[in-house]
């Protein structure tokens, strides 16, 4: 087991169901151009699947309760991303390209693939859109469970991109701010601060794992992909606990 090997969390386990239904998102309709709709869903192998559109962007997102994941980003026929992360590390693919193993592992080589990487995300249509739609996601501070697991992969692929500062920005976005936090009506307010608290350890951690590294040292980036798992973890147990119901 690597270094992601220290992420352990427990989950109440999704039921399988039925798709829900696509839905506009109100809060980007300042930006109507992406004609953004989004949607949860259990999988019969108890994942959680974010689905979204957005002016051509396709994204599914499949999310697990001990925060395994894959979201694949597409655009058109032609241009197609997945991103996927378990306890060894994040795998990346790009259209036919073979896929790239990005963890502790990999360290002889980190560098060279980090670059190969990221020109295949700097090169992506399906990525460039994404990364707009995060954007007005971030800047509306959107909070509906669709909009925080869009907005965790958004920093992870700010981070893949050679962004270090992304990780710690979407932690820092979604920490308490006393009566001006606004929580969606259907969320209840435990579920939130159980979520909130994970999130914000998560992001401890991620610094306190950060400063072990010398700044020259690319294994750093290895501690975003720690904290991108328990994120991901900490969504799945904040929808489990929600009553959100997945219809």
């Amino acid at each position: 087991m690597g270094v992601l090997g220290m992420v352990v969390m427990t989950a109440v386990p999704a039921s399988a169901g039925p798709a829900r239904e696509l839905r506009p998102v109100r809060a980007l309709q300042d930006a109507a151009e992406l004609g953004f709709t989004a949607g949860v869903s259990a999988s019969a192998d108890g994942a959680l699947v974010v689905t979204a559109h957005a002016a051509g962007l396709n994204v599914e997102k499949h999310v697990y309760g001990d925060g395994r994941f894959s979201v694949q980003l597409a655009f058109g026929r032609a241009d197609r991303v997945v991103i996927t992360g378990d306890i060894e590390g994040i795998t990346v693919t790009s259209g036919r390209e073979p896929a790239v193993r990005l963890g502790p592992g990999t360290d002889r080589d980190i560098e060279h693939k980090n670059r190969q990487v990221r020109s295949w995300l700097a090169a992506s249509p399906a990525i460039d859109r994404f990364r707009q739609l995060v954007e007005v996601l971030d800047r509306q501070d959107a909070r509906g469970a669709e909009a925080l697991s869009l907005r965790a992969t958004g920093a992870l692929v700010g981070e893949l991109l050679g962004d270090p500062g992304a990780a710690r920005r979407f932690g820092r976005s979604i920490a308490p701010r006393g009566a001006g936090l606004r929580l969606a009506q259907q969320y209840t307010q435990s579920c939130w601060d159980v979520y909130n608290r994970l999130v914000n350890n998560a992001a401890w951690q991620l610094e306190s794992c950060i400063a072990s590294f010398a700044s020259y040292n690319p294994l750093r980036q290895v501690c975003a992909f720690v904290w991108v798992m328990q994120v991901e973890s900490a969504w799945f147990q904040f929808l489990s606990c929600s009553a959100v119901p997945l219809k």
